[in-house]
């Protein structure tokens, strides 16, 4: 198709003149459409109001074509936007970047639309480790684009607070200090805890990094780490090239990028576990003292990104397994004599005795269908990146609370989401209704070429009962189709779950969802009803 607009006369034309005109080039379009197999020669066409004219692409069959979409509108073209304006506000949407409470970006969610996750997760979470008088260990947990970089960072604010808990939150980015694509294991994650632990109160104390082997308990973790793994470290590491810098963070760096030493130390800390665990209870427990001494209450540890661990296609199994070893049956490891957060990655929720914090997604409708508060907050997402003044040089005022309320319904109520389709949209210099619905049909196929045909009665199942299955032979499906975003959950009262809107409008998911309904309903599927 060499156009996807098409300039449809003047607007002194009654609404039937318009349609009478329109129909000769709909029809040509879709002639077109059919010979570049985009869609199938007896697609349907609706007649909408304001001049817009839809042809949907219903289920083919084997053999036929995806569904798609295509959408003529008697409008002219939005003027091109300026360079200069899209260059601007394009940087402001990042959909990869964190935002601080002081940016100028930052959506207060929670105050701005009580109930659009179910309950404020992160002040709970505050409130809990500020309370407690003995350190706590907590599981944290959500879907990738649910915000849960940008809430940590706000659990860090309200824990530093010196009008508040003045505590000394050390916030860890796994990405920086573990080996997302290999297995984990313990010695992993709390060699990188009392690293970066040390570094944070070196930091606080003002002080310059220094050689503490001698003098502090990390420094004689170190050190007893270094003779526990042997000539293979200290071969490549001597004491006297780390004095001078931070000889755990030099270590913990090491293992991340070398995978026969990452395996080496684990080999010989599991030898002796009880001494290492040891260690380091009395490293962070001496860190904890220094810190009291700079007048915080105590330390408190947040490891985000460790729910990143995935692995590559070949690998995910073994490490989402390792995961669960780490987290699940060596859990008791974990807890610290300071106050702890980990993020564990979405799909072990279905693994998990104890309990996990799950951060949702902004609840755009109820589970019977009614819209729900989490519309406004992200239409103030959207209104925080791209003012609605600079929206209407895209997408024309008119026309500006139609499309903006399209693109978050498209999102599943995914912050990231919103962001990523709002940059998709200031990149363009003419916005055409064409060109918006190819940019989300373009989104939609990213989801769409991960499903299977095998799993449509498992995400039909999903999207009837608004439940993941807990039979055991469904988690190899359900694992990746919560790590990828098809499946979304939501929140209030109680968590449910359901699919993203591109996955629910793929033609073969969409038959098994009505089969499910009918069969639920105790009415016969559609086929029956046909036959």
């Amino acid at each position: 198709m060499q156009s996807e607009h098409r300039s449809c006369g003047g607007s002194h034309a009654s609404e039937d003149t318009s349609r009478e005109y329109l129909m000769p080039i709909v029809k040509e379009l879709l002639a077109t459409c059919a010979q570049e197999r985009r869609f199938r020669a007896d697609d349907h066409v609706r007649v909408e109001r304001q001049d817009v004219l839809r042809a949907g692409a219903p289920s083919p069959g084997p053999g036929g074509w995806p569904a798609a979409r295509l959408v003529i509108a008697s409008s002219t073209p939005m003027p091109a936007v300026e360079k200069k304006v899209r260059a601007r506000y394009y940087r402001r949407c990042d959909p990869r970047e964190p935002v601080e409470e002081a940016d100028d970006r930052y959506v207060a969610i929670d105050e701005l639309a009580p109930g659009a996750r179910g309950r404020d997760w992160i002040r709970g979470l505050a409130t809990r480790i500020e309370l407690s008088d003995t350190p706590v260990c907590e599981l944290f947990t959500g879907l990738p684009g649910s915000g849960k970089t940008t809430e940590l960072r706000r659990l860090v604010g309200l824990l530093a607070d010196p009008e508040g808990a003045r505590m000394l939150p050390v916030l860890i980015d796994a990405e920086q200090v573990i080996d997302l694509y290999d297995t984990l294991d313990v010695p992993d994650v709390l060699m990188a805890i009392v690293a970066e632990t040390e570094r944070r109160v070196l930091q606080a104390e003002s002080d310059t990094p220094r050689d503490l082997r001698k003098y502090s308990d990390p420094g004689r973790l170190w050190s007893w780490l270094i003779g526990a793994v042997g000539e293979l470290l200290g071969a490549e590491v001597s004491l006297p090239e780390i004095a001078g810098t931070s000889l755990g963070s030099k270590l913990v760096l090491d293992m991340k990028t070398r995978r026969a030493l990452r395996h080496r130390a684990r080999e010989a800390v599991a030898d002796h576990m009880t001494t290492f665990l040891s260690h380091v209870h009395e490293a962070l427990a001496e860190l904890d003292r220094r810190a009291r001494a700079q007048g915080y209450v105590r330390l408190v540890v947040i490891f985000d990104s460790l729910e990143k661990l995935w692995g590559i296609s070949s690998t995910w199994r073994n490490v989402l397994e390792s995961a669960e070893r780490v987290f699940a049956t060596r859990a008791a490891a974990l807890h610290l004599p300071v106050h702890v957060v980990y993020t564990i990655p979405m799909c072990l929720i279905l693994r998990m005795a104890l309990p996990v914090a799950l951060l949702p997604m902004l609840r755009l409708h109820d589970r019977d269908g009614e819209r729900a508060a989490g519309f406004a907050a992200a239409r103030e997402l959207v209104r925080r990146r791209v003012p609605d003044a600079v929206l209407d040089q895209f997408f024309g005022a008119e026309s500006r609370e139609a499309r903006v309320e399209e693109l978050i319904a498209f999102s599943g109520g995914s912050p990231r989401e919103v962001v990523r389709l709002l940059r998709d949209v200031v990149a363009e210099a003419e916005l055409s209704p064409g060109v918006f619905a190819r940019i989300l049909a373009l989104v939609g196929d990213e989801y769409r070429r991960t499903v299977l045909g095998s799993a449509y009665p498992l995400l039909a199942r999903i999207a009837v009962e608004k439940q993941l299955p807990l039979e055991h032979d469904q988690r190899e499906w359900i694992d990746p189709l919560l790590q990828n975003g098809l499946i979304l959950a939501y929140e209030n009262g109680a968590r449910w779950y359901d699919l993203h809107p591109a996955v629910s409008d793929i033609p073969g998911v969409a038959a098994a969802i009505r089969a499910s309904t009918a069969v639920m309903r105790g009415a016969p599927p559609d086929s029956e009803q046909r036959g």
